[in-house]
């Protein structure tokens, strides 16, 4: 077993790349080794579990559990995801045995692991991904609070941390069970998680029926930022 740094705002630079399912539920694994295991809703696949870890080597990997595939197609733990280009680099065999000596297994705790085809089609498909960039923002200038209306079937409240232009570029949603999902656009959900485009005005959000917002300070913002990280 090697060491590993968890981190928690990261996004990969190409496309994120599936080279091993695991055979240990991510709970499991995260308490063995003292990680915090974030939660959020994937978009159309339901709960989520994700871990992000910076290896030895420098690499990093995002494990993911979707509670859907465990309950639904008999998963038995996390999929472990690694940039595209250390794919097309490294090839298969290399990466999942670094992975796996990381998280302290073997290839018998392997459910499934991608073939080694999967290096050219890594190359091949960096060929023709255009780039994903973030719309163009400042730095930070102020903070803002939202509640959403109590009916919201998703997020009842939202912190958002925008530039002059309100364009946001930390945001935080809380679900009503208290979950806390965070996103910058170092996170690799940014395009399905951080809002478009500029922030109305809080006096434009209160002037809209079933929403309120306030301006909060940086110091509370990073208060729920650190909280949703795991930090007490």
């Amino acid at each position: 077993m090697t060491h590993a740094e968890q981190i928690f705002d990261y996004r990969f630079p190409s496309v994120d790349y599936p080279i091993v399912t695991v055979s240990r539920r991510l709970a499991e694994l995260a308490a063995s080794h003292g990680w915090t295991v974030e939660t959020w809703d994937e978009d159309g696949l339901g709960e989520a579990s994700g871990v992000i870890l910076r290896l030895a080597s420098g690499r990093t990997i995002f494990l993911l559990e979707l509670r859907h595939l465990i309950e639904h197609h008999r998963e038995k733990g996390p999929t472990v995801y690694i940039d595209g280009s250390e794919l097309a680099l490294r090839g298969v065999a290399v990466l999942l045995a670094e992975i796996l000596t990381t998280l302290g297994l073997t290839q018998q705790d392997a459910e499934w692991f991608a073939p080694a085809e999967s290096q050219q089609a890594s190359i091949d498909m960096l060929k023709i991904l255009p780039p994903l960039l973030p719309p163009p923002h400042g730095p930070p200038d102020s903070y803002i609070r939202l509640n959403n209306p109590p009916d919201a079937k998703s997020e009842i409240e939202c912190y958002g941390e925008l530039d002059r232009d309100r364009i946001p570029l930390r945001w935080i949603k809380q679900y009503r069970d208290g979950r806390l999902q965070i996103c910058s656009y170092t996170h690799r959900s940014w395009p399905v998680v951080m809002p478009k485009g500029a922030i109305s005005s809080v006096a434009e959000i209160n002037a809209t029926s079933g929403f309120s917002a306030r301006e909060i300070s940086a110091a509370e913002f990073e208060a729920v930022w650190r909280k949703a990280q795991g930090f007490k």
